[in-house]
């Protein structure tokens, strides 16, 4: 038995056409199992729990920045995953972790601790299921990358990206419609308690997957990779600063107001979760057309291109967040969600082939988890400024007509995104 265990496990060099056909589906599988139980567990789903328990807008927003403070684990993930020839084991490892915290923060309720210790078993539950999935990140996106051929790499990851979003958007509606039901009956606790059961299987069949998966040898470099010099390489990279620069900027607009969409929805505009869950399906069904349209525009003319009009187009969104009220949100909701999907189908595909393309392939990993690490950890900062911003700008009052303070954020962050599409035309194609 521990033999077949440490077979699954191995690497190898001799994998069947077949085999990387398989694992490549496996992978999508993955994708769409994990994202069931990562929707569940974040955005108004993650807002709602925090306020079930007690948990007021400013620390909720602080518990939904966690996971971008959790990304500058990847630059010491980058040493162990560069000095190994194979990622599987400890890919698959963290990632049940991963899952398994993600499920027990749905049971919280259930303890009826009260406030103080109830928030701070879902802070820490939170930050070490997203501490394990920064850890394996680059290591995973790197696994996956060496089961696809580079010309084929576009085409699989619209592929990938469009059927994660239609099983997550589908579960998502299904969960949310549970959870509703519960919720209009004063039986919330119950309702997350149900779905955390229909996660626990979902985390079996995740796990499945991910361990049917083939991996390649990786190259295991001769001079083996220590902090310092994961650290060094990409600051003295005269061709990646741009793209450090750029990704700064980035974190910085973007997750100024990221933990407030959600909150804004469900407090502000007191929206249920299936028609919070119905305004993202609109995103996600734009998204799904939208990247298709983007990675055929990247082929036909540039990347560069791709990247400047999604960003530009979702600095557009974040204006039109910062107009939208109880008054107009019945129809401007649709239209803010259908741009910004639009937005989100290019820029997922232009900033995660940036990072990989400017990367030397002996040293991608290193490369992209110092990357990661860095926009975590001014991202967290951001959404911590963004929060300090809400509490401080609570009555604020401006020409003596008062202002919401969670618009005001929106607003502010489409500044700072429109700034970073500006920057990101100093970036060479390639």
């Amino acid at each position: 038995m521990t033999n077949r265990l440490k077979h699954i496990f191995e690497c190898s060099d001799h994998i069947t056409e077949k085999q990387y056909r398989n694992s490549r589906t496996l992978f999508i599988l993955d994708g769409c199992a994990s994202t069931q139980i990562f929707t569940v567990t974040s955005g108004a789903f993650l807002s709602g729990l925090a306020y079930l328990v007690g948990a007021g807008t400013a620390l909720t927003g602080v518990i939904a920045a966690l996971p971008t403070l959790m990304n500058t684990v990847q630059i010491f993930s980058s040493v162990i995953y560069e000095n190994r020839t194979g990622s599987k084991r400890i890919t698959v490892e963290f990632a049940l972790i991963q899952r398994l915290c993600l499920i027990m923060m749905l049971f919280v309720p259930t303890f009826m601790l009260g406030t103080k210790i109830s928030v701070a078993m879902i802070a820490v539950l939170y930050s070490s299921a997203h501490f394990c999935g920064a850890f394996i990140n680059t290591g995973a996106n790197n696994w996956l990358i060496s089961l696809v051929k580079n010309e084929q790499l576009g085409r699989y990851l619209r592929l990938k990206d469009s059927l994660t979003l239609v099983a997550s958007t589908g579960g998502s509606l299904i969960l949310s419609k549970i959870l509703d039901a519960y919720r209009f009956t004063d039986r919330e606790i119950m309702g997350f308690r149900v779905i955390g059961t229909l996660c626990v299987c979902i985390c079996v069949i995740d796990i499945i997957c991910l361990t049917l998966i083939r991996e390649p040898k990786n190259v295991k470099h001769i001079d083996p990779l220590n902090i310092r010099k994961a650290i060094q390489m990409p600051l003295m990279d005269q061709n990646y600063h741009n793209v450090l620069i750029f990704f700064l900027l980035w974190s910085i607009a973007s997750n100024f107001a990221s933990p407030f969409f959600s909150i804004y929805m469900l407090e502000n505009l007191e929206l249920s979760y299936f028609y919070i869950t119905s305004m993202n399906m609109i995103a996600s069904v734009v998204r799904i057309a939208a990247s298709n349209l983007w990675g055929k525009s990247a082929d036909s003319c540039s990347w560069k291109l791709v990247t400047l009009g999604s960003i530009y187009m979702l600095g557009l969104a974040y204006i039109g967040w910062g107009l939208l009220t109880k008054e107009n949100c019945s129809y401007w909701l649709p239209i803010v969600q259908a741009v910004s999907g639009a937005a989100w189908g290019g820029i997922s595909i232009a900033t995660f082939r940036m990072q990989f393309a400017f990367a030397p392939v002996e040293h991608r990993i290193s490369y992209v988890s110092f990357c990661s690490t860095m926009v975590g950890f001014v991202g967290f900062f951001s959404s911590m400024l963004g929060s300090a911003f809400v509490a401080w700008a609570e009555n604020i009052r401006i020409s003596n007509i008062r202002m919401d303070n969670i618009q005001l954020v929106f607003i502010l962050s489409a500044a700072g995104v429109i700034a970073s599409a500006l920057y990101s035309r100093n970036i060479k194609e390639k």
